[in-house]
């Protein structure tokens, strides 16, 4: 599996990536968040086979390229089972915040914690974690066989993500990190929204500076 980065930028920038095998270029992709037309580019360039989009959550910054791309692709997409009442309300998903407006005609596909997404021309199996407290829709994408996993805003910054949108929680967020991120696996490379990824260890060491302080 070969992972790519692509930030996309609208209001703000916003980590969106492409999860491949690189024997039959079939994979995802993660948190289209804007510019359609750089997604669209990236997968003619590369000749990538996407059989689905991800969504970590509902946030306009995370969903804005998704309408296009399902109708270009006709692919799938994918969001925890509270991810539509983020999708219909430009209140909730901080669209209207930012004079936009977000509106994707198809369907998601929904998850729910403990669910398994299996991939099955690239290959991928991931195990969903619900991880709220950035929103309550948020969802972690964990792929424990290649040691990576994507978390959306959860984490920002090298640390806790952000709570103070609508559906944020700081306590449930603190909850999250310790009780779904930690346990994972030492080697487990967390791919986050908006900044850097992050290793389980720096994770659980933030985790402990906070509860000392």
């Amino acid at each position: 599996m070969r992972l790519y980065v692509q930030p996309v930028r609208d209001v703000f920038q916003t980590n969106s990536y492409f999860y491949i095998n690189e024997e039959n270029q079939h994979g995802c992709l993660i948190d289209p968040g804007a510019q359609a037309d750089v997604l669209l580019s990236s997968i003619e360039k590369h000749s990538f086979q996407i059989d689905a989009i991800l969504l970590t959550h509902g946030h306009f910054d995370h969903t804005g390229a998704v309408d296009q791309l399902t109708k270009t692709l006709e692919i799938p997409y994918y969001i925890h089972q509270r991810g539509p009442e983020y999708l219909k309300n430009d209140d909730l998903n901080l669209a209207k915040q930012n004079n936009r407006h977000i509106q994707i005609d198809q369907a998601p596909r929904l998850l729910k914690d403990g669910d398994y997404l299996n991939l099955a021309e690239a290959g991928i199996d991931f195990k969903i974690l619900y991880t709220p407290g950035h929103s309550f829709d948020s969802v972690t994408y964990y792929d424990e066989k290649n040691e990576i996993s994507f978390v959306g805003d959860v984490l920002y910054n090298d640390g806790p993500g952000i709570w103070q949108f609508p559906g944020g929680n700081k306590e449930e967020l603190m909850t999250t990190i310790k009780n779904k991120l930690c346990p994972m696996p030492t080697g487990m490379q967390c791919f986050v929204g908006h900044t850097m990824p992050m290793q389980i260890s720096q994770v659980r060491h933030v985790m402990k500076e906070i509860d000392e302080n």
